[in-house]
């Protein structure tokens, strides 16, 4: 777990499905992405990205505020094959 002043960047819980899958259900939100998640698609994505930060130490975190507990989104960065090897 990672802290800032305002936020707490965590593992992925349960209850973050519901938030997250509101998000990736959102047009507005996906703009700038291929597309709109179903339910499934966003699960399969918490569970990808808690098994990564399981695997490697660090990866994309749940954001949640600090001073409400509220699940904001998820910020961080992934480990990237090394295509060039």
């Amino acid at each position: 777990m990672l802290t800032t002043d305002r936020l707490i960047l965590r593992s992925w819980h349960s209850e973050d499905h519901d938030p997250f899958a509101a998000l990736n259900a959102d047009p507005e939100v996906m703009r700038y992405f291929p597309s709109v998640q179903t339910r499934e698609q966003s699960d399969a994505g918490i569970a990808r990205y808690q098994a990564h930060i399981d695997q490697y130490g660090f990866g994309f975190w749940a954001a949640e505020l600090k001073k409400t507990a509220q699940f904001i989104g998820f910020i961080g960065m992934q480990h990237a094959p090394d295509y060039y090897a």
